[in-house]
């Protein structure tokens, strides 16, 4: 009985090992050829694979290949935000990911992961999966005590988020501006011949010149943009619930409900 029953316990772990590398195998297969020309095919090959199991895989395959193309950072994030709509634990394992990536490359001074990690981190506030509270934080970290390093991090990520911020919370894009103008005037950076030229350029940028050099193109844009309807939809329905509520129960005949309860 006993050599039975590990014999089928030995087959069972087999058979998940198997079904695990072919659901890697698939992951890996799909994901490394996406592009803006086929980004719907890929989400429906996604869809296929049980992306719950295989979230981890997903995130991490995306991460990777994310850093080592930045080019391709606006379909990778594309890609989440559209998976994010049915599964929103993979853009929360996503998020939580990179941000921890940014704090451990944050610490170690390694200028090139901080870069990609707050890319990622832009565009997926530019899909509406992370909040812009958290990139107003990444700006703050960074400019708390600036660097050469650090600024040149926070144009990175103001060049990929500038728009959305413009658009969401101008405040936030006006204390970065506020912050690389005190800079210039204070010379307190080591470098300041290399980072003047990047200050200089993004300090003086208004943001409507931000926001029409940073809109999504072609299919990504429109993604966005149905999103957004999708999202003002809700809104809607929310607020003829909300008018529904209140035709049916209007404030006198519930303030007489309550007096009757209390009394």
């Amino acid at each position: 009985m006993m050599a039975d029953a590990a014999s089928r316990g030995d087959a069972k772990e087999v058979q998940q090992r198997e079904s695990w590398d072919q659901l890697k195998k698939r992951i890996n297969a799909s994901g490394n050829r996406a592009n803006i020309g086929n980004i719907k095919d890929i989400i429906v090959e996604l869809f296929g694979a049980n992306l719950v199991r295989g979230r981890g895989l997903l995130c991490r395959l995306l991460m990777r290949a994310q850093s080592q193309s930045t080019s391709f950072t606006a379909v990778y994030a594309a890609l989440v935000a559209v998976i994010n709509t049915k599964l929103p634990l993979i853009g929360e394992l996503m998020v939580t990911r990179l941000v921890l990536q940014f704090c451990r490359a944050f610490k170690r001074d390694d200028k090139g992961l901080c870069i990609s990690s707050v890319m990622f981190l832009a565009h997926l506030s530019n899909q509406r999966v992370a909040h812009e509270v958290l990139a107003f934080q990444i700006v703050s970290l960074l400019l708390e005590t600036p660097t050469d390093d650090s600024v040149e991090v926070v144009v990175a990520f103001t060049r990929e988020v500038g728009a959305f911020l413009g658009s969401i919370v101008p405040r936030v894009l006006n204390y970065v501006f506020d912050a690389f103008r005190s800079i210039l005037h204070e010379d307190r950076l080591t470098h300041i011949v290399i980072t003047r030229d990047l200050l200089v350029m993004h300090a003086t940028l208004s943001t409507e010149k931000i926001m029409r050099d940073l809109k999504i193109d072609g299919d990504l844009e429109r993604r966005y943009e149905s999103r957004l309807r999708y999202d003002s939809y809700k809104r809607v329905r929310r607020s003829q619930s909300h008018s529904y509520f209140k035709s049916r129960f209007p404030p006198s005949r519930r303030q007489a409900d309550r007096s009757d309860t209390y009394n």
